[in-house]
């Protein structure tokens, strides 16, 4: 085995393990627990596991989904971490191999995961995880371009808390409330330290298109729930709009029809918030990960 598969495995495994922990501080954070004590117990019955219990996604494929002492079923979220953070961390070292920016980008990773997980599952999530992953930003790209890489990093950081910022206080102007939480804020902020503010713009736009591709749909959704169908109806005569101009027909007027499409629909959105049951909050945590992963193994600015 030459030396790159051999890392290539060890880096498997580490991400197996990590998997199995960032699952433990995933379930006791949300339950406001101590990720140290006590043991590993079953959450249901309580008994203490036994350490064969506890090998990632082994140990879930040998109990068949179901816990050694009750019966009860097992979470599928733990292979599932598992397996993600394995295939994250061998995508890093496969695409950057050994080196001080696969170091980075895996630590990244970890604290992407837990902060996504935890915000699908409870939209909660910990502002302290985001702040190392800035003073972490800012370590790196310090190691990597000495002080015009530092400041970069924190004009990043400024703009990136800046933008959001922005757009959730804009949520008291209809709503009075804001429109993001604060630790989209912070996550934000987080990226900006790891893009520089060169790039996280084009790190926040990936983001909106990811937001648009998962929440958007959720959205509607909602909205048909609650009859509004005229802001169902702008929704779709504005995406068949923007399919219209990018695929189509590029000139004045289609462009001339997505921007009063969506200022219609923006309109018809800021309206249904004034009223309490047509707020639909939803995680935008995961959108700003997908955009920051995106940048970072499909740009080549990075």
């Amino acid at each position: 085995m030459d030396l790159y598969t051999y890392g290539l495995f060890w880096i498997c495994i580490i991400g197996l393990c990590m998997g199995s922990f960032f699952n433990v501080v995933i379930l006791r954070s949300l339950a406001d627990e101590s990720i140290v004590f006590p043991p590993s117990k079953c959450p249901k019955c309580g008994n203490r596991l036994k350490w064969w219990h506890n090998i990632p996604v082994l140990s879930y494929i040998l109990l068949k989904g179901k816990c050694y002492f009750c019966k009860e079923k097992i979470s599928i979220q733990y292979p599932i971490i598992e397996i993600i953070t394995m295939l994250s961390y061998a995508t890093t070292y496969i695409k950057f191999g050994f080196s001080l920016k696969t170091l980075f980008i895996i630590i990244w990773l970890s604290g992407f995961i837990i902060m996504s997980t935890t915000d699908i599952k409870e939209k909660i999530v910990d502002c302290n995880i985001a702040i190392f992953i800035g003073i972490t930003g800012l370590l790196y790209n310090f190691l990597m371009s000495g002080f015009n890489g530092l400041l970069d990093s924190f004009l990043g950081l400024l703009l990136g808390a800046l933008i959001l910022e922005i757009i959730a206080r804009s949520g008291y102007l209809v709503a009075k409330t804001r429109a993001m939480g604060e630790a989209d804020t912070y996550v934000a902020a987080a990226l900006g330290t790891i893009f520089g503010y060169q790039n996280i713009l084009l790190v926040l736009l990936y983001s909106l298109f990811a937001a648009m591709i998962f929440i958007v749909p959720m959205f509607l959704y909602n909205q048909f729930k609650l009859n509004n169908k005229k802001t169902c109806i702008l929704s779709i005569l504005f995406i068949l709009s923007i399919l219209i101009f990018t695929t189509l027909v590029q000139n004045y007027y289609s462009m001339f029809f997505v921007i009063i499409s969506g200022i219609l629909l923006s309109i018809s959105i800021l309206n249904s918030l004034k009223t309490e049951q047509n707020r639909n909050y939803l995680p935008f945590v995961p959108p700003l990960i997908i955009g920051a992963l995106y940048f970072i193994f499909f740009n080549v600015n990075f």
